[in-house]
């Protein structure tokens, strides 16, 4: 019972972070979106912040499908090719 009771906690522990960095998100959006409507010319600054800001979300959506969906690699390698045809990483002319 012990041992349920500690895989329970630690279950908790390991949500808690993403429950608090997803209320940031939305508690700050509406001051990124007046930010950024209101912003002349974009800066390198401006590049990297919006990088570090949304690159976890991608991130995790990946990481949530790896863990939550189909087991098999050939799944997981549709689902980000799809998401690359989608994206339109490829060959841009």
């Amino acid at each position: 019972m012990v041992l349920l009771h500690t895989q329970q906690t630690i279950k908790y522990i390991r949500v808690a972070p993403a429950a608090v960095w997803a209320l940031d998100y939305c508690l700050t959006l509406e001051h990124e979106v007046h930010l950024f409507s209101n912003m002349g010319r974009w800066s390198i600054a401006t590049a990297l912040f919006i990088v570090a800001r949304y690159a976890p979300v991608a991130w995790i959506i990946i990481e949530i499908y790896v863990t939550c969906g189909p087991q098999s690699m050939e799944t997981v390698l549709l689902f980000l090719n799809h998401i690359h045809n989608t994206l339109n990483l490829g060959n841009s002319v």
